[in-house]
C-alpha cells in the first residue's frame, strides 16, 4: 500500500497508476531556504521602489535639467528592477516525497521539464524516528530533521505505512 497526501491531490500521483506501491506528494519546505529567499527577493524589491520615489520626494534637490535627466534614468532603473525582484517566481520547484511501502524507503523527488531529480533516498530502517498524529505521520531522518509530514485519508493507506513503521522499529 501506500501513503498518500490530500493537501494538494493535483500533484500527487493517484492510486490507480502503474506506480507499484509508491505514492508522492508535495512536501512542505525541508528547510527555510525558499522562504528565504523569496522574502529576501520582495524586501529587495520594495526597498528599490521606495528609493526611486525618494528621489523625487526629497526636500532642497536640485530642479536643473541635466540632473533631471539623470533622476529620471535613475529612478526607472531601480523601478524597473523592483518590480522584477517583486515578480520573479522562484524557480526551485517545490520536491515531492514519494513513500515506498514495497521497498521500505521514503524519497525526496524534484520533478521539472528534464525529468525527475532524487535529492534524497532514506530507508525506513535508516530513519530517526516516525511520529504518529491522528490522521498525520511525520518522518524524521537522522539528526531530527524533519523529513515529511504525511496526511492519511484513507484507512488502508494509514494502516500500511503504520504496520511498515512498526516493523522497521520506528513507531
Amino acid at each position: 500500500m501506500t501513503a498518500t497526501s490530500e493537501f494538494m491531490p493535483t500533484q500527487s500521483t493517484p492510486l490507480g497508476a502503474d506506480t507499484f506501491g509508491v505514492q508522492s506528494a508535495p512536501a512542505h519546505a525541508l528547510d527555510g531556504s525558499r522562504l528565504v529567499v523569496r522574502a529576501t527577493q520582495a524586501f529587495i524589491g520594495a526597498v528599490l521602489i521606495l528609493a526611486a520615489v525618494g528621489l523625487w520626494a526629497m526636500p532642497g534637490a536640485d530642479w536643473s535639467g541635466d540632473l533631471l535627466l539623470i533622476k529620471l534614468v535613475l529612478s526607472l532603473m531601480m523601478v524597473l528592477g523592483g518590480i522584477a525582484m517583486l515578480h520573479t517566481p522562484n524557480r526551485a520547484k517545490t520536491p515531492e516525497i514519494e513513500i515506498d511501502t514495497i521497498r521500505r524507503e521514503v524519497r525526496v523527488m524534484r520533478r521539472n521539464e528534464a525529468g525527475d531529480q532524487m535529492l534524497s533516498a532514506h530507508k525506513f530502517a535508516d530513519l530517526e524516528r516516525a511520529e504518529l498524529l491522528g490522521a498525520h505521520m511525520i518522518l524524521w531522518a537522522k539528526g531530527d530533521v524533519m523529513l515529511a509530514e504525511v496526511a492519511m485519508s484513507d484507512p488502508n493507506i494509514r494502516r500500511s505505512l503504520t504496520s511498515a513503521m512498526m516493523q522497521a522499529g520506528k513507531l
